[in-house]
């Protein structure tokens, strides 16, 4: 499973391997992750990206879901999941 995840410039310029960021994920209005990053590893573009948004790939990350940005804040999460892959852009 891959999961794409909306973040500030800040914090994805200092997204690195075992690192973490929060952001929105793709697709789901006003669903907010937590994302604990693994590895990260060569991005390769996909014919749909948009060539004005900039990409990260990360594999082995474990991702909390909230519903609001304070839920996330408070560390009071809906679900998580773990090991999975997940694209950061912005």
């Amino acid at each position: 499973m891959v999961l794409r995840v909306k973040v500030t410039r800040l914090d994805f310029e200092s997204a690195a391997s075992d690192s973490w960021v929060d952001g929105l994920l793709q697709g789901k209005k006003g669903l907010w992750v937590y994302v604990e990053l693994g590895t990260e590893q060569e991005y390769i573009p996909s014919p749909s990206d948009d060539p004005r948004t900039e990409y990260k790939l990360f594999r082995g990350c474990d991702v909390f879901f909230a519903r609001s940005q304070e839920q996330l804040e408070q560390g009071n999460y809906e679900a998580e999941q773990i090991n999975v892959t997940v694209i950061l852009y912005c």
